[in-house]
C-alpha cells in the first residue's frame, strides 16, 4: 500500500512536499511497525515506547514541513465574518502532533479483524476525495484517491477469509496518511465546520477510540493495556460473525461519511 501510493502520487504530482512527507514518514511508519511485526511472529512483544517515539517524530516532522493546524475561523459559531483566530506555535504543534499519532493508533486500533482497517480507511479516503474536489484541491484529492485504491487493492486479499496480514506497518502508514492528507484537505479551510466534517470523513476510528477510552476510564483499566473493548469486539461478542460485523462496521463508515458530505453542502 506504500508503495503503491508513493508511485502513483509521486507519477502524476512530482516530488511536491505532501508527498515528501508521506514518503519519508511513511517510510519510517512502516520501518518500525515491520520490526513490531517481526517480534509479534515470534511471539514476542515489542516495546511500545520506540512506535511512540516514532509516531511523535513523524507527527513532528509533518508539522515543521508546514502540515498543521494554523487557526480557526469562527464565522460559523456567530462570528463577524473574517474574524480568524491564529494559533500560537505551541498550540498549532500540539493539536497537529495529537490528530497525526491519534488517527495512526485509531487506524492500528481497528486492524483487528479480517478487511476492517483497509475498508473503512478506503471509504474515509473516498470521502476525503469528495471534499478536496469540491474545494478544488486537486492535489489532497489525488492522494486520496491513491490512498483509496491501495487500500481497496489490499482489501481484495485481506478481506475475510484473508490471505494477507497488514499488520502495524500497514495500519500505521494508513492512519499517518488520512491524517496528513485531510490536514493539507478539508482541515486547512480553518473553520469549525471544516474540522468537523473532517472528524466525520474519519468517523468510525474516531467513534471506536472515544468509546474504548471512556470504557477504560469507567473500568479503571490502562490506556495503552489491550482488550476487548473495541467495537469490533464488542459486535462479535454478541454472536455476530466476522464478516457481518465488517459489513456492519463499513455502512455505519459510510453513514459518516454520507453525514460529512452532506454538512459540506449544507454550510
Amino acid at each position: 500500500m506504500f508503495v503503491g501510493l508513493l508511485l502513483v502520487s509521486t507519477f502524476f504530482a512530482g516530488a511536491q512536499k505532501t508527498v515528501a512527507v508521506l514518503a519519508v514518514g511513511g517510510a519510517v511508519l512502516v520501518a518500525i511497525g515491520w520490526i513490531d511485526d517481526t517480534y509479534k511472529s515470534q511471539k514476542k512483544e515489542f516495546p511500545a515506547l520506540p512506535k511512540l517515539m516514532v509516531q511523535l517524530l513523524v507527527a513532528m516532522m509533518t508539522f515543521l514541513m508546514d502540515i498543521r493546524f494554523r487557526g480557526i475561523n469562527l464565522m460559523w459559531l456567530g462570528g463577524e465574518e473574517g474574524t480568524y483566530i491564529s494559533f500560537p506555535i505551541l498550540v498549532s504543534l500540539l493539536m497537529t502532533v495529537l490528530w497525526i499519532v491519534g488517527l495512526i493508533n485509531m487506524v492500528n486500533f481497528l486492524d483487528g479483524v479480517d478487511g476492517l482497517a483497509a475498508g473503512a480507511t478506503a471509504i474515509s479516503a473516498v470521502t476525503l476525495f469528495f471534499l478536496s474536489m469540491l474545494k478544488g484541491q486537486e492535489l489532497t484529492a489525488l492522494l486520496a484517491v491513491a490512498l483509496a485504491g491501495a487500500a481497496l487493492a489490499f482489501l481484495r486479499f485481506n478481506f475475510y477469509p484473508a490471505k494477507i496480514f497488514m499488520g502495524d506497518a500497514g495500519s500505521m502508514f494508513l492512519g499517518f496518511a488520512l491524517g496528513v492528507i485531510s490536514l493539507e484537505g478539508t482541515m486547512k479551510g480553518a473553520t469549525i465546520i471544516s474540522l468537523v466534517v473532517t472528524v466525520l470523513a474519519v468517523g468510525l476510528p474516531v467513534v471506536d477510540t472515544v468509546q474504548v477510552i471512556i470504557s477504560r476510564l469507567l473500568a479503571g483499566s490502562p490506556m495503552y493495556q489491550a482488550d476487548r473493548r473495541h467495537v469490533h469486539h464488542r459486535l462479535m461478542s454478541r454472536g455476530l460473525s466476522t464478516k457481518q460485523t465488517v459489513i456492519i462496521l463499513y455502512m455505519v463508515s459510510l453513514l459518516f461519511s454520507v453525514l460529512a458530505v452532506f454538512l459540506f453542502y449544507s454550510q
